[in-house]
C-alpha cells in the first residue's frame, strides 16, 4: 500500500525540445563543409603538384615563394627538402588550375634573384618582393618532375641559324651578348666552352631566322666589345664602340663580302678576329631578306591642322 502511494506521489519528468537545439548541429555540419572546401581547393580546383630539383634554393621559402609566368602568379612553393641523394634540393609546388599546361616536358624552371653582371642588372624587384620561380613553357608530354635551371634559359627562337665562333680568349663575352650586322642586333651568344685541345674558346651563337641569309661561308667575324681606339695621320684620334651594351657586356659583329659565298650551314665554324679591318665595314653585298612587314604609320584624321605660334 505504501509502495503504491509512493509511486503515485513521485513526479514524472516532462521532456521538451528547445527551439534552439538544432543550432548544435551547425558545429559538425560546418566542420564537414570545411573539410569539403579544403578537398575542393587542394585537389579539385587547384592544378597539379609538381616537383622541381635545384642545386641552389637560397631565398626559396615554403608558403612564401611564388611561381610566376609573364609576371602573374601561377603557383606557390609548398615544401623544400634535401633530395635523398643529398646532391640537390627537392622543391614541391602547387600550380594553379589554369596553369596545368605548364607541367609538361620541356618546361624550364629557374629561381629569379637580384643579379649584377658586366653590363646587365636583373631581378632588382626581388629585393622588395623576395625571390620567385619563373618558368619557360615546354611542348612535351605532361609530367610532374622537373630539373630546375641554375640561370635564366635563352629565349627560344623559331628556326635560328646556329654557328660556332672560335676565339683565342673569352674576354668580356657572356651568354646573351649580342651579334651585330651593320650595328643592328641580329643574334646573340648562347654559350661557350673550351675547345677539346684547350687552345681556344668555342662561342656558340645563333642568328635569327630573318637575318640568317646574311651569314655566308666567307663572312668574317670580329670582337665588337670594348672601345675601338684609332689614331689617323689627318683625322687624329677616333674612339668608337659598336653599342653601349657591347661596351661592357661584350659582343660580336660580322660582315659579308660583296661577292657572298654559299649560305652558312647550321653548325658552321668561324674564326673571331680581335679587330675589324676598314674594308670589312665598307662591304655592301646584295642579299635579299624576307623581313616581317612593318605596320604602316597611322594617318592623321581629316580636317584642318592645328596652328601653333
Amino acid at each position: 500500500m505504501n509502495r503504491l502511494v509512493a509511486e503515485r506521489t513521485i513526479p514524472k519528468a516532462i521532456i521538451k525540445k528547445a527551439r534552439t537545439a538544432w543550432l548544435f548541429w551547425l558545429i559538425p555540419l560546418g566542420a564537414a563543409a570545411l573539410c569539403v572546401w579544403f578537398v575542393y581547393r587542394d585537389y579539385i580546383a587547384s592544378g597539379p603538384l609538381i616537383t622541381i630539383y635545384f642545386q641552389n634554393v637560397e631565398g626559396v621559402m615554403p608558403g612564401n615563394t611564388q611561381i610566376q609566368y609573364r609576371g602573374s602568379q601561377i603557383g606557390e612553393v609548398k615544401t623544400v627538402a634535401l633530395a635523398p641523394d643529398l646532391k640537390s634540393v627537392k622543391v614541391t609546388s602547387r600550380l594553379a588550375r589554369d596553369a596545368k599546361n605548364l607541367a609538361r616536358e620541356g618546361s624550364v624552371f629557374w629561381v629569379v634573384r637580384p643579379e649584377v653582371k658586366v653590363g646587365t642588372i636583373s631581378g632588382l624587384q626581388t629585393i622588395v618582393s623576395g625571390v620567385y620561380i619563373n618558368v619557360q613553357p615546354g611542348q612535351g608530354s605532361p609530367t610532374n618532375v622537373f630539373l630546375g635551371s641554375e640561370s635564366q634559359p635563352v629565349e627560344r627562337l623559331p628556326d635560328p641559324l646556329n654557328i660556332t665562333i672560335r676565339s683565342s680568349s673569352l674576354d668580356s663575352m657572356q651568354e646573351t651578348s649580342p651579334v651585330f650586322y651593320r650595328g643592328i642586333q641580329v643574334g646573340e651568344v648562347t654559350g661557350y666552352q673550351l675547345a677539346p685541345d684547350g687552345h681556344a674558346v668555342l662561342i656558340r651563337a645563333r642568328i635569327r631566322h630573318d637575318y640568317a641569309p646574311l651569314v655566308r661561308e666567307n663572312s668574317v667575324f670580329w670582337n665588337a666589345g670594348g672601345v675601338d681606339f684609332h689614331i689617323g695621320l689627318f683625322k687624329g684620334a677616333e674612339i668608337s664602340a659598336e653599342s653601349a651594351e657591347s661596351l661592357l657586356g661584350g659582343g660580336v659583329a660580322f660582315a659579308t663580302p660583296p661577292d657572298p659565298g654559299a649560305p652558312a650551314a647550321d653548325g658552321a665554324l668561324f674564326d673571331l678576329s680581335e679587330k675589324s679591318k676598314d674594308e670589312w665595314k665598307k662591304w655592301a653585298p646584295s642579299i635579299p631578306l624576307q623581313l616581317p612587314v612593318q605596320a604602316p604609320a597611322v594617318a592623321p584624321p581629316p580636317g584642318p591642322r592645328p596652328h601653333f605660334k
